[in-house]
C-alpha cells in the first residue's frame, strides 16, 4: 500500500533493435494520465503526457491508451525489456501531470524534475521487483 502522499503507478517497457536502432520506449500510467519515454538506449529520450483528467473514466481512458500505445510497438517489433512493474509516485508530482489538461501530447509541459523522478522511480522499482529481462535500458 502506498503512503498518503504516494499513489500507486504502473510501467512496463519495450525495446527495438529493428533495421539497425537500438531503442527504448518507455509507458507509465499515474492515474488520468499515460507518460511515454522514448528514444536511443540509455538516454533521457523525449517525453510525452497524454492527459485524460476530467474526461469520463479517465483512469480507464489512460489504461486504454498506454494499451493502444504499446500494442503499436509491439507490432513493429518492439519487444518487452521491463515487465508490468508497481511503482510508487509522489501525489504532487502525479496532479503536475494531471494539471497539463487534456490533450494529445503535453510534450515541452512536463517539468524535468517530474519526468526524471517518475523516470527513476519507475527504474528502481524495477530493480527491486526484478521485472527488467536483458536487454533493458540503464
Amino acid at each position: 500500500m502506498a503512503p498518503d502522499s504516494a499513489m500507486i503507478a504502473h510501467g512496463w517497457e519495450l525495446h527495438s533493435t529493428e533495421g539497425g536502432s537500438d531503442k527504448y520506449y518507455r509507458v507509465l500510467v499515474i492515474d488520468t494520465v499515460t507518460l511515454v519515454n522514448y528514444g536511443p538506449r540509455n538516454t533521457t529520450g523525449q517525453f510525452a503526457a497524454h492527459c485524460f483528467a476530467g474526461v469520463g473514466d479517465a483512469q480507464k481512458a489512460a489504461q486504454e491508451k498506454a494499451r493502444i500505445l504499446t500494442n503499436q510497438k509491439a507490432a513493429k517489433g518492439y519487444r518487452i525489456t521491463r515487465n508490468f512493474t508497481t511503482l510508487t509516485v509522489d501525489r504532487t508530482l502525479a496532479a503536475v501531470l494531471a494539471d497539463l489538461g487534456y490533450g494529445r501530447y503535453r510534450t515541452n509541459d512536463i517539468p524535468p524534475e517530474v519526468r526524471d523522478h517518475v523516470v527513476a522511480r519507475f527504474k528502481r522499482a524495477a530493480d527491486e521487483q526484478g521485472t527488467a529481462v536483458m536487454g533493458a535500458s540503464l
